[in-house]
C-alpha cells in the first residue's frame, strides 16, 4: 500500500498562492490611487515646523481669545497670560462650508484687543470656523463651530 504524498502538492499550492497575491498587490499599487492625497504636501511640510514654533510661542505667551457672536458680528477679545489685551495682533476668520469651500474674512482690532468680524449675510446655519492670530513671531489658532441665525 502506497502513503500519499501531499507535501509537495501543498509547497506548489502556496507557491502559486503566494505569486498571485503578489501580482494583485504589485497591480493595486500601480493602478490605484491613495484616497487620502494633498496636491500641496510640500509647502504644507515645509510649513510645519514654522507654524509649531508660532503656537509654541503663543502658548508660551499664554494668549487666550474669547469670542462672542452677536448675530452676523463675530467680536474676539484677545489677551495675554497676564489678561492684558494683545493689541495689534493680525487677525483672520476662516469660515469652512459644508461643500468644502473656505471665506477669509480679516478680523480688525476695534480697541486694545477686541478685534470685530462681520460674517456676510448670506451666510447661514451651523459652520465650522477657525480664528487664526499673528503677532511678534506667535501665533494662535482656535477652532470653532458657528451657529448662523
Amino acid at each position: 500500500m502506497t502513503v500519499p504524498r501531499h507535501f509537495p502538492w501543498l509547497l506548489v499550492v502556496l507557491g502559486v498562492g503566494f505569486a498571485a497575491l503578489s501580482a494583485w498587490s504589485f497591480y493595486r499599487a500601480a493602478h490605484g490611487t491613495s484616497a487620502v492625497t494633498d496636491a500641496d504636501y510640500y509647502s504644507h511640510g515645509l510649513r510645519y515646523n514654522q507654524t509649531q514654533l508660532e503656537q509654541n510661542a503663543a502658548s508660551a505667551l499664554g494668549w487666550d481669545a474669547s469670542v462672542q457672536l452677536d448675530g452676523q458680528q463675530l467680536r474676539v477679545a484677545l489677551t495675554d497670560g497676564r489678561q492684558q489685551p494683545v493689541t495689534t495682533a493680525r487677525g483672520i476668520l476662516t469660515l469652512l462650508g459644508a461643500a468644502g469651500e473656505t471665506l477669509r474674512l480679516p478680523l480688525a482690532e476695534a480697541t486694545g484687543g477686541i478685534y470685530l468680524g462681520i460674517i456676510p449675510s448670506g451666510v447661514r446655519g451651523e459652520l465650522a470656523a477657525q480664528i487664526d492670530f499673528e503677532h511678534a513671531g506667535g501665533r494662535l489658532s482656535k477652532r470653532l463651530l458657528l451657529a448662523l441665525p
